[in-house]
């Protein structure tokens, strides 16, 4: 099943409010041509306040929870370098101090410690 525009922007602005994107960060959802270079699929550009953008191409052959991932990912690791390092979403595990990863579980994202095999949950 293809992806759409609307369920992408929907997972995208999910994510972008747990990963406390920057203040005033811009977000783009489109199809083919909204980013050069790229082919069919959904295209997610995230634009900072300082110029520096990040796009995470989401290919239609690709199935939903591995674009869901894939979007969590990639958006993650741009926030946490915008904002300098800071860990978003920070571990569930108690006294850990580094970011959840992100798993999808039964159609669900769920950010697990990546230390303890996803025991630890935060959603």
């Amino acid at each position: 099943m293809a992806l759409d525009v609307r369920t992408v922007r929907g997972w995208a602005e999910s994510l972008l409010r747990g990963l406390e994107a920057p203040q005033g960060a811009v977000l783009q959802v489109g199809t083919e041509g909204t980013a050069p270079g790229t082919g069919a699929g959904v295209h997610v550009t995230l634009t900072y306040p300082d110029g520096t953008s990040v796009t995470v191409d989401l290919d239609d052959a690709l199935p939903e929870t591995e674009a869901l991932v894939l979007l969590a990912e990639q958006l993650q690791d741009s926030v946490i370098e915008s904002t300098g390092g800071h860990p978003v979403p920070r571990c569930p595990t108690p006294g850990h101090t580094h970011p959840a990863t992100p798993h999808v579980s039964d159609g669900t994202l769920d950010w697990h410690c990546p230390m303890n095999d996803g025991r630890d949950v935060h959603r």
